[in-house]
Parts: C-alpha cells; structure tokens; sequence
C-alpha cells in the first residue's frame, strides 16, 4: 500500500503540471483548443492601392540528408518584431509553415531547415501572415506558395 500511495503522491501532480503547461501554449492544436489554433487568426483583406505580396519557395536535400527551405518574396519583408501586433499589415510580417497539412512554424526569414522528412510524397506549403497573424489574402486568395517533395528514402 505503501508503494501505491507513493506512485499516487508523484503522480497527481505530475499529470496536474502537464495539462496545466500544454495548455498554457496558446497556438496548441488540440480539438479541445481548437477556438485558438491558427486557423482562427483570420484572414487580412490586401486593399486596392498596395503591392500585392508574392512569395516563391524551394526545397532542396542537403549533404547530411536534411531538406532545406528557401523562401522568396516580392513586395514583403519579414518583421518579427512586430508579431502580435493589433493592427494588419499588409506588405511585412512572418510566414506559417505547414507539411502535410500540420503546422510546422513561423518564419522569420528566407531559410528554414526542415530536418528529415516522412517516407514518401509531402506536401510543403507557405502562407504569408500580416503582423497581427491573419493570412494574407487578395481578391479572396491566399498569398501563398506549395511543392511536393518526394522523400525517396
């Protein structure tokens, strides 16, 4: 009984500090935090009289066998100091990384190493983000850029 009564004593509170800690990640992307996944952040409108944003990406093998993303943009520029701010913006902010339909990360610049991919087909895709997070759209589309890598090992 004394064991069980020990496991209980490191056990509560051990399961108490996980939920409270990966719960305190406002971009977690459970189904119970689905109200603030990133698919919420909405979308910012590009108005008539702006550039419009065009971003461009490749992804190439490197020598130790990890994929290395460069990310090209036009009429955009990455400003991670000003992540989270109120108001949109429309020609600078951050981009989000997705594979495979999960999101990866933020960028903050023009290159991102991926580390290994799965086995198989995967599909990269880049969105540009205003600074307050919304996805960057024009005339209704997203100011976006996918590939498919093939990960033949």
């Amino acid at each position: 009984m004394k064991r069980f009564r020990s496991f209980l004593i490191f056990f509560i509170p051990f399961i108490a500090f996980f939920f409270y800690f990966t719960n305190q990640n406002e971009h977690n992307h459970s189904t119970a935090n689905a109200s603030k996944n990133h698919t919420d952040h909405g979308y910012v409108e590009i108005p008539e009289g702006y550039h419009v944003p065009v971003v461009n990406m490749s992804v190439t093998q490197d020598q130790s066998g990890t994929w290395l993303l460069k990310v090209e943009t036009n009429h955009f520029a990455f400003a991670p100091e000003k992540a989270g701010m109120k108001s949109p913006s429309y020609n600078e902010g951050h981009a989000h990384l997705y594979i495979n339909g999960k999101k990866i990360n933020r960028l903050y610049g023009e290159y991102y190493n991926l580390g290994t991919l799965p086995k198989g087909k995967n599909v990269i895709k880049v969105t540009l983000n205003s600074n307050n997070h919304g996805a960057l759209v024009y005339k209704g589309q997203p100011i976006q850029s996918s590939i498919v890598v093939d990960n033949p090992s």
